[in-house]
């Protein structure tokens, strides 16, 4: 009989409970080893990537404010994705507010710990991401319009696996769903876009 098989161990757990206790260090440096793939789940949303950035490190603090309630129960990642996932659909109901307070930025709250600029300046948005050096405006905008006449949850399956490059098993994690779930959702989701985007998409 196969030895029953141990739960890996979330890589982020000696970095979560000293971003527990206070240690805002070591928040930071959950925040360099995610912005990537935060930012850019961000922009798959709003298309815009200023906007990506600002609602990244709004989703970052929100972290931060909520770590006393993460028990573990998933890896610390799936936990941050489905908090990232959530802010998106929550501002593309809302117009964006203006003139951001200091007070809710990352940077605003990583200086209150001491930490200069340099230390503190992330998000640097100066440099495009690699969805906007590889994406064709027209293409994107179609594909992305074609996208959001899809079911929501089609759409999840897709926007995780196909544009973000999660794997099955991470898609399933974060959508709380079995494995071949995602992998449905995806066959389905796929063949209605390919006969949606059938004479524009090379």
């Amino acid at each position: 009989m196969a030895p029953s098989q141990k739960k890996p161990e979330d890589p982020d757990k000696g970095l979560v409970a000293l971003s527990q206790s206070g240690d805002l260090a070591a928040f930071e440096a959950l925040v360099l080893r995610y912005q990537k793939k935060v930012v850019n789940l961000c922009f798959s949303h709003l298309n815009q990537y200023e906007e990506a950035c600002d609602l990244a490190q709004e989703v970052f603090v929100q972290v931060y404010h909520s770590l006393g309630g993460f028990k573990g129960q998933s890896s610390f990642s799936t936990w941050l994705y489905r908090v990232t996932l959530n802010a998106c659909y929550n501002q593309r109901r809302y117009l964006r507010a203006k003139g951001r307070d200091k007070a809710r930025s990352l940077e605003g709250l990583l200086e209150k710990s001491g930490m200069d600029e340099g230390q503190s300046r992330l998000f640097d948005s100066g440099r495009p991401s690699p969805l906007q050096e590889l994406e064709s405006r027209e293409r994107g905008e179609a594909l992305r319009a074609k996208l959001e006449t899809l079911a929501p949850e089609f759409k999840k399956a897709v926007e995780l696996v196909d544009l973000q490059g999660f794997s099955y098993e991470e898609a399933a994690s974060i959508l709380a769903v079995p494995v071949n779930t995602v992998r449905s959702r995806l066959s389905r989701a796929r063949q209605a876009l390919k006969r949606k985007l059938k004479g524009f998409m090379p």
